[in-house]
């Protein structure tokens, strides 16, 4: 239950999003803008793994449906799980939960709301860049991120919002400030990786993304923990003990960190706990770090919706695409290379073969930042 009111009435609203990791986290602004209405609200997710165990851990007053295509007769299920709430709002937009929608509302009447992709947009800026190749500087405006994704996710909702609630309780709806977020004050945070990291001062590193392409390569991410290692040595800011290094991800992203480790001359505690630990878990590890550095992937909008700076590399994919770090102390660092962006999703390999989208980034500027966020941290604990 969600913002509780004596007088107005309850609204059940189901919010399907399954698919990707960071869309879904996005999305998570969708139940920052219903706690702030004034109304009471359920809400109810429908959504897949690992993202649904995601919104469960974080949300714990949130029903979740699992939309399995694997199991037999889920859409069935799901019809009959949601025959009481009074719309959903369809942020996936494919052709399963068109069909969920089209259900409730044959079954039950229950209207639907579907969020307006930009995929048409992003196929346009990809064939542009195929017709610009490196002849031309990338236009300055795709590096930029004018409408986030999470902005026409909440568009949606509004629009539900103003077709169900009774007029009184839309005042001043346009005007809530909605961003993505994932609770953690209910965790206890006693497990022993928890406690490791509240004892020190932590910088994490996310070396994977969804797609190779989308990845730093090693070397890259070498050279920025190295220079960092230099320059917080000088600092004498900093506490003798030095900055920790927590590595997050997957399996594989664990062999790249041991492969930055083995070569490292890092001043301060090292944590590998890339592999594992869950979302979730990543997610507090997250809220316990400085600040992250990180390729355009899931993990760089889990650490802000926890609260956590990043320094995000951009490679085959542009800030146009409204996927950008959102927060203020957050940045992009990225590349006018004029064939950005290479696909619509950063999936295809790079067509000359030398990833030179992150190539040309320079290193120094991000390791500046790096050590201005951690300086910040430790000087404005606060802040």
């Amino acid at each position: 239950m969600l913002t509780p009111s004596a007088t107005a009435p309850l609204v059940k609203v189901a919010i399907y999003r399954s698919t990707s990791i960071g869309d879904v986290v996005l999305a998570t602004a969708c139940i920052d803008l219903l706690r702030q209405i004034s109304a009471p609200v359920q809400v109810t997710w429908i959504g897949r793994k690992p993202a649904l165990q995601l919104i469960a851990a974080a949300f714990p007053e949130i029903r979740t449906i699992e939309a399995d295509p694997d199991v037999v007769n889920y859409q069935e299920k799901a019809v009959k799980e949601l025959r009481d709430v009074h719309f959903i709002v369809d942020l996936q937009t494919n052709l399963r939960s068109q069909l969920l929608c089209r259900a409730l509302r044959r079954e039950y009447k229950i209207p639907s709301f579907s969020a307006k992709k930009k995929s048409l947009d992003r196929g346009a800026m990809t064939m542009a860049a195929r017709l610009r190749g490196r002849r031309r500087a990338l236009p300055e405006t795709l590096r930029q991120c004018p409408e986030y994704q999470f902005d026409m996710m909440l568009d949606t909702l509004r629009e539900a919002l103003k077709a169900h609630l009774p007029i009184e309780v839309l005042d001043g709806l346009e005007r809530l400030p909605a961003r993505p977020l994932l609770p953690t004050v209910h965790d206890a945070g006693q497990k022993p990786w928890q406690k490791e990291l509240k004892f020190g001062n932590w910088l994490a590193i996310a070396p994977g993304a969804a797609h190779e392409s989308k990845k730093a390569p090693l070397e890259m991410l070498r050279h920025v923990t190295e220079l960092l290692a230099i320059e917080l040595k000088r600092d004498q800011r900093l506490p003798e003990a030095g900055i920790g290094l927590l590595f997050v991800g997957n399996d594989l992203d664990r062999d790249v960190a041991l492969g930055i480790l083995d070569k490292l001359d890092w001043n301060g505690p090292t944590l590998n706990l890339a592999g594992k630990l869950s979302l979730w878990e990543t997610a507090l590890a997250l809220k316990d770090s400085c600040g992250l550095l990180c390729n355009d992937s899931g993990l760089l909008h889990i650490a802000e919706a926890v609260g956590t700076p990043v320094a995000a590399l951009f490679g085959p994919t542009v800030e146009a695409f409204g996927f950008a770090p959102w927060r203020a102390e957050s940045r992009v660092f990225s590349a006018p290379l004029g064939c950005r962006p290479c696909s619509k999703h950063g999936q295809a390999d790079c067509r000359f073969d030398d990833k030179l989208c992150f190539g040309l980034i320079q290193i120094p500027p991000i390791v500046d930042f790096l050590k201005a966020m951690i300086v910040h941290k430790l000087l404005r604990p606060d802040a």
